[in-house]
C-alpha cells in the first residue's frame, strides 16, 4: 500500500554556539509507537498501533526527505518496539498483542522469523527492549516484561533463528534496557524500574545469556534509556560510563533527563530532546554544540533517532511523528 502522508513544513531558527542556521521540519499525519532508521534503504520505519487508522497494526515505511509514507505491511496485533540490525537489512518488531517478536527483511518487507516470548504466572510476556547481535542477524536478545505487575521485568532471553536458548537471566535481576556491544558476545543493561538502578554487563554464548557483573546506582534514575557506542554507554540523563566496567567517564549538561537520546558516531556527537528543545554535544569533550527550539504545538518528544546526513526524527508523547533536518547535526562548534 502506498500513500503520501499529509505534512506541515515549518522553517525555524535555532540558537547555538555556531552561526544561526535554518532547519526544515515536517509533521507526518500518522500516530506511531516506535521508529527506526536503516542506512541501507535510507528509509524510516514505524510501528502503528491498532488505533492508528488505515495503517493500524502495520509496519509503515517513511521517506524522510519527502515526509511521505511510501509502503506498509501488516505486522500483527499491536506492533510496538522496533530494533534494527547493525547491517540495516533486518528489523525486529515486538508484536505485543501476540506476545511475540517478528523479524522483517527490509528488501522485500516480509517477515521471515516469528518468535514466541512465552507466558508466565502473570500472563503473556511482551518485549520491553530488543537488541539484535552485531554480525549475527539471526541472533537477538529480548528484555521481557509482563503487563500486570510491578516490578514488570521477566528476564533477558536469547533467540537464535527464532529458537529460545536455554539460559536466561532471572526476573529478579531487573535489566529493562539492553544494548548490544560490538563483539557479538556482549550485552549491557540497566535496571530503570527499581531503586537499585544496576548497570549490568552480560555475555552470550551458544546456551543463552548470563549476567557477568553489576554496578549499583550507576545512572541513579527511573525510566532512563541507554545507548551503546564505541565502548561506552550513554544514559538519557546525560551520564556516561565505560561499558565493560560501569566506571563513570563524564556527563553532558542536560537538565533532569532527556525524553530521547541518539548517538551519532560518524559526527562525534550525542543528541538529546529535552522538553521542546534538541541539544547537541561533542562526544570527546562533552561540550555543547547548540540547541534547536522545537515547536511546542507538536507535543512533547518521547523518542529520537538520526536519519541521513543531517536529519533527525522524533515521536511525541501523543504518537505524532516529526521529521527535521539541520546543520546542527553535522556542523562543528566554533571553539
Amino acid at each position: 500500500m502506498i500513500k503520501s502522508a499529509s505534512l506541515t513544513v515549518i522553517v525555524l531558527v535555532f540558537s547555538s554556539m555556531v552561526s544561526a542556521q535554518l532547519f526544515s521540519y515536517k509533521l507526518v499525519d500518522q500516530v506511531v509507537n516506535d521508529i527506526a532508521y536503516s542506512p541501507i534503504t535510507g528509509m524510516l520505519y514505524a510501528s502503528v498501533p491498532s488505533t492508528g487508522g488505515q495503517y493500524g497494526n502495520h509496519l509503515i515505511v517513511i521517506d524522510p526527505k519527502a515526509g511521505a509514507i511510501v509502503n506498509s505491511v501488516f505486522a500483527g496485533s499491536e506492533p510496538n518496539k522496533l530494533a534494527m540490525t547493525n547491517d540495516g537489512k533486518y528489523l525486529y518488531v515486538g508484536v505485543d498483542g501476540a506476545a511475540s517478536v517478528k523479524r522483517f527483511v527490509l528488501a522485500s518487507l516480509t517477515s521471515d522469523i516469528s518468535i514466541s516470548l512465552g507466558i508466565g504466572n502473570d500472563g503473556p510476556y511482551i518485549a520491553e527492549d530488543i537488541a539484535p547481535i552485531p554480525g549475527r542477524p539471526n541472533v537477538v536478545a529480548v528484555s521481557r516484561r509482563d503487563t500486570c505487575c510491578s516490578p514488570r521485568h521477566e528476564g533477558v532471553v536469547l533467540f537464535d533463528n527464532g529458537i529460545q536458548l536455554s539460559n536466561a537471566t532471572s526476573a529478579n535481576s531487573e535489566t529493562n534496557e539492553i544494548e548490544a556491544g560490538d563483539d557479538g558476545t556482549s550485552l549491557y543493561g540497566y535496571n530503570n524500574e527499581t531503586s537499585g538502578f544496576q548497570f549490568r554487563q552480560l555475555y552470550i554464548d551458544s546456551n543463552g545469556v548470563y549476567i557477568a557483573s553489576s554496578q549499583p546506582n550507576t545512572f541513579g534514575a527511573y525510566s532512563l534509556k541507554i545507548r551503546y557506542s564505541a565502548g561506552r554507554v550513554y544514559a538519557s540523563n546525560g551520564k556516561i560510563v565505560e561499558a565493560s566496567t560501569g566506571t563513570p567517564v563524564g556527563a553532558f549538561a542536560v537538565s533532569g533527563f532527556a525524553d530521547g537520546i541518539a548517538i551519532d558516531k560518524r559526527n562525534s556527537r550525542v543528541l538529546f530532546v529535552i522538553g521542546s528543545s534538541l541539544k547537541a554535544f561533542r562526544t570527546e569533550t562533552f561540550q555543547p554544540i547548540g540547541t534547536i527550539n522545537l515547536p511546542s504545538s507538536v507535543g512533547t518528544p518521547a523518542q529520537l533517532t538520526r536519519w541521513g546526513r543531517r536529519g533527525f526524527a522524533y515521536r511525541t508523547t501523543d504518537g505524532k511523528l516529526a521529521l527535521a533536518e539541520s546543520l546542527l547535526v553535522t556542523q562543528k562548534s566554533q571553539q
